[in-house]
């Protein structure tokens, strides 16, 4: 009788393990079908060896644009680098970092790419299982043309039924750790003035942008 209940027991309790184990798998692998769909189409358009040429820069930003709209949460990424000073800042201001943000981001990304021999890539199987099911860490092996390795590691949060890019880590740093503290120093320098720190991260992160808005 009792190994009879201790047999039951333990059916339940593996049961329920699988279910609670399936849900945080089946995220892992819908966000890592996520990231796996966007490299591959990314990685597709660089075949096209016009893209590489300086005069065709602006057309390869808007394609990455497009393939990343649907994939990177620009608006969150964003409040996230500003950090303390998100509170502080009006709507405007808001809404005119996130579009220079989203510029810088472009940018970062499309510079990265050009000017590297991309051989093939990997997604890394998961070590172990997100605590949190909506937020999922996916890894990427990509190997050069001459052979060396690269960890590309995203962080993907699950929201209102998408699956969407909040941070990149390549070889260990951190991006949006790397832009906040450039935020951060920017607004040192004017005195906690976010307006002001906008306007110096238009003229020194990102140029062209200043540039375009002065014109």
């Amino acid at each position: 009788m009792i190994k009879q209940l201790f047999s039951r027991v333990a059916v339940i309790v593996s049961a329920f393990m699988l279910m609670v184990a399936m849900p945080a798998t089946a995220s892992w692998e819908e966000a890592s079908q996520v990231v796996d769909d966007a490299t591959g189409k990314m990685f597709s358009l660089l075949e096209d060896p016009s893209y590489r040429e300086e005069a065709q820069f602006d057309a390869l930003m808007s394609e990455i644009d497009g393939l990343l709209e649907p994939v990177v949460d620009f608006p969150y990424i964003s409040k996230l680098v500003m950090g303390k000073y998100y509170r502080k800042a009006s709507a405007d201001e808001r809404t005119q970092f996130s579009d220079v943000f989203r510029t810088t981001l472009l940018k970062t990304y499309a510079k990265a790419i050009v000017g590297f021999d991309i051989k093939g890539y990997e997604i890394v199987p998961a070590k172990k299982q997100s605590p949190k099911p909506d937020k999922q860490i996916v890894t990427v092996e990509v190997t050069s043309g001459a052979g060396t390795k690269y960890l590309l590691v995203y962080y993907m949060r699950k929201k209102q039924g998408e699956w969407r890019l909040v941070n990149v880590m390549l070889d260990g740093v951190n991006l949006r750790l790397t832009f906040k503290n450039q935020f951060a120093d920017l607004a040192q320098k004017s005195r906690g003035d976010v307006g002001r720190t906008v306007a110096l991260w238009k003229e020194h992160v990102d140029p062209d942008a200043s540039a375009a808005g002065n014109g």
